[in-house]
């Protein structure tokens, strides 16, 4: 005969089965929503890191030990201009037309050390060549063995061009010191021959042909002293007054001022100015760039053709060219001419003092307009496109009321 306990089960053995369900449900439940929490912490720190990584100023890109690309931040794509999504899972080999990333990698490798920073130019898609800083680090893990690399790129031609400009400062700061004690020096006896030629001229007045050679000592006399106060001013260190200055205004009374400048016939003159061109400068001192730039301009087009002059406000604040630790916005001014352009071996030296390539003139006048704008904490630079004519380019200081109001 059957047991009946055997059977079924007594309510005590079922309320405790259930509670043993029970406790097994809510353990499950403890740990889901603990292995939840840790899903969103680790995808927290996930996506800060990744902001991290997206936020850095510097390139990060990040391959593994086949040189394929795991990692390529915004800061990357930027400066190379390539899309970072594109370029996930690809070889090196494939994202870029130079071999040098694969070679600094390869070092890193096998020396499983920092590689030395190099400075190199690479040619981008978007902004042609670029001068890029390039390091790399091998990327290691807890056994101390090397599971990728880190390759780091900076963009430093806006670096390069502000080391080759302070340089150029210095050469020019020397330059100008010496050139002023030169000039003093010839002055004086420039003077004395002046007066002796003036008396010649007097006592000769009755013999024609030996009065006229008299007179061209004084005509180059007067030529020489011209250049002396032309090289003073240049080694004048200029101190523009802080006024608003409406450049587009400055401009056209200018063009409009044939006292100070005439157009030829030949030359046809565009204006492109923006809404708002309210700078930070000397109008009296600017003028004098200008007009410069102008004629420099005509002079390169002796068979005519046109002088484009723009004005353009900056739409994004940038640095100082003082190296002051506060960004402003300037005004670009293009002067920009129809002539044969300026050769690269030129170019390097056009703001020299006495470099020219006129049949007459001092050489001075760039190397004055030099110190003029940079005096307005401002740049001037020329773009060479030869065979097509060259622009020079002049960033002004925008006007600001928190700034330079006083």
């Amino acid at each position: 005969m059957k047991n009946p306990r055997s059977e079924k089960s007594s309510p005590r053995e079922i309320a405790i089965l259930n509670q043993a369900f029970q406790s097994f449900n809510e353990a499950t439940q403890q740990l889901q929503n603990s292995y939840d929490v840790l899903n969103e912490a680790l995808e927290t720190n996930k996506n800060y890191l990744h902001n991290i990584m997206e936020s850095l100023p510097t390139g990060v890109i990040v391959v593994d030990q086949n040189n394929a690309i795991n990692t390529f931040n915004k800061t990357a794509g930027a400066i190379t201009g390539l899309d970072p999504e594109t370029c996930i899972n690809k070889q090196l080999s494939e994202v870029f037309t130079t071999d040098l990333f694969e070679k600094i990698v390869g070092r890193t490798t096998k020396e499983k050390q920092k590689s030395p920073v190099i400075e190199r130019e690479i040619e981008t898609p978007h902004h042609g060549n670029i001068y890029t800083r390039i390091s790399t680090s091998p990327v290691l893990d807890k056994k101390n063995k090397q599971i990728g690399t880190v390759l780091n790129i900076e963009d430093i031609t806006e670096l390069r061009r502000l080391g080759e400009e302070a340089q150029r400062n210095r050469r020019l700061r020397a330059t100008g010191e010496m050139a002023a004690g030169i000039a003093h020096e010839i002055r004086n006896p420039l003077g004395s021959i002046e007066l002796f030629s003036s008396l010649l001229k007097k006592d000769l007045s009755e013999d024609p042909d030996k009065k006229q050679i008299v007179e061209h000592i004084s005509a180059s006399v007067k030529n020489m002293d011209r250049i002396i106060s032309s090289l003073l001013l240049f080694a004048k260190s200029p101190r523009p007054s802080q006024q608003l200055c409406d450049l587009n205004e400055l401009l056209k009374d200018l063009l409009k001022d044939s006292s100070a400048i005439l157009i030829p016939q030949g030359i046809n003159t565009i204006f492109s100015f923006s809404d708002n061109a309210i700078a930070n400068g000397d109008s009296h001192l600017l003028k004098q760039v200008f007009i410069n730039l102008i004629r420099n301009a005509i002079q390169a087009m002796p068979e005519g053709g046109d002088l484009t002059i723009t004005t353009q406000k900056s739409p994004d604040f940038e640095k100082s060219s003082d190296q002051l630790n506060y960004s402003r916005q300037f005004i670009k001014v293009t002067f920009a001419d129809q002539g044969k352009g300026i050769s690269e071996e030129n170019r390097a030296s056009i703001f020299n003092p006495f470099f020219t390539t006129k049949d007459h003139g001092t050489g001075l006048g760039l190397s004055i307009s030099h110190n003029i704008i940079k005096a307005h904490q401002g740049t001037i630079d020329v773009e060479n496109k030869a065979g097509k004519g060259a622009q020079f380019i002049l960033k002004i200081p925008c006007w600001d009321h928190d700034l330079d109001n006083k």
